[in-house]
């Protein structure tokens, strides 16, 4: 009998996978447990319109989280005022809570799961490089620049 998956089955399949399982297995426990819907002319265009649509919302976050990293390189190197100490050092350090405080200001919405630091938090005056990515096909290298505000 062939069925849609609509959550994940160990060992059968994956969401919205179409497959060929014993009838048995699937009138008595797929079915009943809303784990699979019967594989008819109707679920089948239901499951067709659902990937249709995730396919265009995918397209328009990626077309969304280009524009971001368009916007956000076009104003490097960014510049982040911080106190520090001898040699450099700053008093505490500088994570991606600063780095997206600092950019809000420029009027640029982000979320904390944009930014990723290769090197751990920030803590000495200098340039840095940091990864925006707010997409999976998005990234890009931001250069931030950390000043003393003595």
């Amino acid at each position: 009998m062939k069925v849609i998956l609509i959550s994940k089955v160990y060992n059968i399949g994956l969401i919205g996978d179409e497959v060929e399982v014993n009838a048995g297995y699937a009138r008595n426990f797929l079915i009943p447990s809303g784990k699979a819907v019967i594989a008819n002319k109707k679920n089948l265009d239901i499951l067709h319109e659902q990937r249709k649509q995730k396919a265009q919302e995918s397209y328009n976050k990626f077309v969304l989280s280009k524009a971001k990293a368009e916007k956000i390189k076009s104003l490097q190197p960014i510049i982040i005022f911080s106190k520090s100490g001898e040699g450099g050092k700053l008093f505490g350090s500088i994570g991606i809570r600063d780095i997206i405080k600092s950019i809000r200001i420029l009027g640029i919405k982000l979320n904390k799961s944009d930014f990723k630091l290769p090197s751990g938090t920030l803590r000495t005056i200098g340039e840095h490089v940091v990864l925006f990515n707010p997409h999976k096909d998005v990234c890009e290298n931001i250069t931030l620049k950390i000043v003393s505000e003595r």
